[in-house]
């Protein structure tokens, strides 16, 4: 008798300490009304782009679970990686937070987030809003331990005027006939392209993050990713597109000062006419907006990068980086595992979507009916520039620092001849190893 009543014992303990997902079972506590306080920790900070959609979608939540009780945090987004790899370590992080895509794999090893794939999975209209490549930051090991609300883009931004007016019709396809635009645009004296690298990332980032995935392809970078010894930087792919990446250089088809101005300095150059084109991100899109000049900015046209000879990768993909999501602490109580789940689809649908897509500011899902207002003309461009379109991964989203310094501070090394690809490819790969 002893036995069998600690066996039910036992077996109730286990029922109530089981974890309880969307879809998964029944949250007591939320269907019988009771009161639930979920802690949530983001930078939404008043004036940014995306607080009104974020305000509204959490305006929706408190209305629909009248009975959840949100504390909520709001910091700078540059602090946010610091506090919450202090949090982690000491068991301390909110039940929702905002995390980094490259904080993945460590908040992933030491068991500090849950997988959300059961939240996902539950709901197919949710998870199949979202655009292709949005999750791959958040991605270890096959399991989703993030949702994403926004990413960012980068492309080029050529000026159509400016090309016809040098006998230059239309984009180039390839990489060889991109050399020769700039060489040709170079003999007529104009700056080819506009680049800021002072920061040293947006080489990296808005350039080589995609120009590496040209000539390695998926399968390669996920082995780099993965650390499993059957990639390095220095295979023939990955130095091929430091190879074509220094022709560009040593064309001149940067701005002699490319390592000493903003990207902020750049976009100016080209809104002034002094480049033909500017490789640059989606967050660019509000500054063309506003202050291109009216005869430019319907003349602005966008482009992926060319494809390039023999290259594995997708040849018109973009980077379509989602470098941060919502994130669920490993110890948050089962009792609010269930409402949780409803608060991230709230927190990320295509009508959440609609709303920031309404303000210029990119969704990472598919987003419902929206209206842009007419003076976004470029970034209407954008949107229908990206549709159907793939996307890859940014280096610095998801690779460890020691890497993202090497190939950063190298990049600009590169770019002015201090170093040769083979050379900086094996920098890299140091740092990489370390």
């Amino acid at each position: 008798m002893k036995a069998l009543k600690a066996a039910i014992i036992a077996a109730l303990v286990t029922l109530c300490l089981a974890p309880v997902f969307a879809g998964g079972g029944k949250d007591n506590t939320a269907a019988s009304g009771g009161k639930i306080t979920i802690t949530l920790l983001d930078s939404f900070v008043p004036g940014e782009s995306l607080t009104p959609a974020v305000e509204s979608a959490l305006k929706k939540f408190q209305a629909q679970y009248p009975n959840v009780t949100i504390e909520r945090e709001v910091i700078a987004n540059a602090d946010i990686p610091t506090k919450t790899q202090t949090l982690g370590p000491a068991g301390e992080l909110p039940d929702v937070f905002t995390l980094k895509g490259q904080q993945t794999k460590t908040f992933v090893e030491n068991g500090w987030v849950l997988p959300l794939d059961e939240y996902l999975n539950a709901d197919s209209g949710w998870k199949n809003s979202f655009k292709d490549g949005v999750f791959s930051n958040f991605t270890i090991g096959g399991k989703i331990y993030a949702v994403p609300y926004q990413v960012t883009n980068t492309c080029v931004y050529y000026n159509e005027t400016l090309f016809k007016a040098n006998g230059i019709n239309s984009f180039p396809a390839t990489w060889a006939e991109f050399i020769e635009v700039c060489k040709t645009l170079k003999a007529k004296g104009i700056t080819p392209i506009a680049f800021g690298n002072v920061g040293k990332w947006p080489a990296e980032s808005a350039i080589m993050s995609t120009l590496g995935n040209r000539f390695t392809g998926d399968e390669w970078y996920q082995n780099i990713r993965e650390g499993n010894g059957k990639a390095k930087w220095t295979d023939p792919e990955f130095v091929n597109a430091l190879r074509a990446l220094k022709e560009l250089a040593d064309i001149g088809a940067f701005n002699s000062d490319i390592n000493s101005i903003t990207d902020a300095q750049m976009r100016q150059m080209f809104m002034n006419g002094r480049a033909a084109m500017a490789i640059d991100g989606t967050w660019a899109l509000g500054d063309l907006d506003a202050n291109a000049p009216a005869d430019l900015l319907p003349n602005i046209k966008l482009a992926a990068l060319p494809s390039v000879s023999g290259g594995k990768g997708k040849q018109n993909a973009i980077t379509g980086g989602a470098g941060w999501g919502y994130a669920v602490s490993a110890k948050v109580s089962p009792a609010k595992r269930e409402i949780i789940g409803k608060f991230l689809e709230i927190m990320t649908n295509s009508a959440f979507g609609a709303e920031q897509a309404a303000t210029g500011s990119l969704t990472a899902v598919n987003p419902g009916n929206f209206t842009l207002p007419a003076k976004l003309v470029l970034t209407a461009k954008f949107d229908e520039f990206q549709k159907n379109r793939p996307f890859i991964p940014v280096y610095d989203h998801q690779l460890s620092s020691g890497t993202m310094e090497a190939m950063q501070s190298g990049l600009q090394n590169l770019f002015i001849g201090r170093v040769t690809p083979e050379a900086l490819a094996a920098e890299i790969q140091a740092g990489y190893s370390r």
